[in-house]
């Protein structure tokens, strides 16, 4: 029997507005609710997900946007949770294939560049009035594009090798470097870098507290997460484990409670081959401690997170590392996967695709939700 409780958490994102340059930035609004039980209060440190897909299967009033190592961002339509296998209207291409594990990572060189490209991370702005997706690639571009034409600007050259791409408490592009290290700060009106933080090795993610008062950021091969104060933006402590060897995203739940780092756990301390099971990592922002691990099945190895406005569901971006990636819905109140969609191989079937590049597996990154489809 699970015990039973209540959890409130915000209906969304902390609200925050800024403008400049003729663009809005919203977080959205927020509405306390009381939710059911979940999984992130319930007895012990750690619970294992399981899949038990609904029958029925949920279904949101969104439009999802993933990005992947194929050079293009794919579209999912939540509306119908359907897999994407028009190659014209369910994806945007940006650029040429490319691979994480090529070139540079943390300062150190690997497998030969093959390919220049990959996208990792987007951001969802409004600017002059037209939704524009903002979205960074594996070779250290940026790209615009106005979802309503599809017109595409760039590549705008940043930095080396970008993982996530998310819009900061200024109103300004933030987006991490697993070549260097950097988190660099983009100015999407005026088009140019506006600043460069030297972080750790190979940084993946930035989250903010509400109060914005601190920032987390993962540093994918040490499997840290940095805790900057934001107004000083020194180091106040760093959080490890060993059963977080190989990161990549992170985000924050919408009460702002929680943090959710991805662990796939790919590889062991100094790029051994992974010895630890896939999962997500829960940090309490009030305590800057793990306090809960989510086991994750072999085949769900998360990259990134979206969650729904309530709290409820938790949209994870994962890859199978055979010949797929899928988008996970995952219920928070007892961790169970009750749906799962083929962002790729659906597609690439469709259109008589083979993946090249990573081993033949096709894999996702980053999350993006419009939830305001159509408006």
């Amino acid at each position: 029997m699970r015990k039973k409780g209540s959890l409130l958490l915000v209906a969304s994102l902390a609200v925050a507005a800024f403008i400049g340059l003729g663009a809005t930035y919203k977080f959205g609004n927020v509405n306390a609710l009381d939710m059911p039980d979940s999984c992130l209060t319930a007895p012990g440190d750690a619970v294992t997900a399981k899949v038990e897909l609904a029958k029925k299967t949920p279904t949101f009033n969104a439009v999802a946007y993933i990005a992947g190592h194929g050079g293009h961002i794919a579209i999912v339509d939540m509306r119908t949770m359907q897999s994407p296998t028009d190659i014209e209207k369910g994806r945007i291409v940006l650029t040429e294939a490319g691979s994480e594990m090529e070139g540079k990572i943390a300062g150190m060189s690997f497998e030969a560049v093959k390919k220049q490209g990959g996208t990792h991370g987007q951001a969802l702005i409004t600017e002059k009035g037209k939704k524009v997706l903002v979205a960074g690639t594996l070779s250290g571009d940026v790209y615009k594009v106005d979802l309503a034409t599809g017109k595409k600007s760039g590549p705008f050259k940043v930095g080396e090798k970008f993982c996530g791409a998310i819009i900061g408490p200024d109103g300004k592009l933030y987006l991490e470097d697993m070549a260097n290290g950097n988190v660099y700060v983009w100015d999407t009106g005026k088009l140019k870098t506006v600043d460069k933080m030297p972080i750790g090795k190979a940084v993946c993610g930035i989250q903010w507290t509400h109060d914005h008062k601190k920032a987390y950021i993962t540093d994918m091969p040490t499997g840290t997460v940095y805790v900057y104060n934001w107004k000083t933006k020194k180091k106040i402590k760093e959080i490890t484990s060993p059963e977080m060897t190989f990161i990549h995203q992170a985000r924050m739940t919408p009460d702002g409670k929680f943090l959710f780092v991805s662990a796939p756990n790919e590889f062991d301390p100094g790029l051994k081959p992974g010895t630890h099971k896939s999962q997500i990592i829960v940090i309490s922002t009030a305590k800057d401690e793990i306090v809960k691990r989510i086991i994750l099945p072999d085949d769900v190895r998360p990259h990134d997170f979206a969650f729904t406005k309530d709290g409820k569901y938790v949209f994870i971006s994962s890859r199978t590392y055979a010949d797929d990636s899928r988008l996970d819905v995952m219920e928070l109140k007892d961790a169970t996967i009750v749906a799962q969609v083929s962002v790729c191989a659906a597609c690439h079937k469709e259109a008589g695709v083979t993946v090249k590049v990573d081993k033949g597996s096709p894999l996702l990154c980053g999350i993006e939700v419009d939830w305001n489809p159509g408006k």
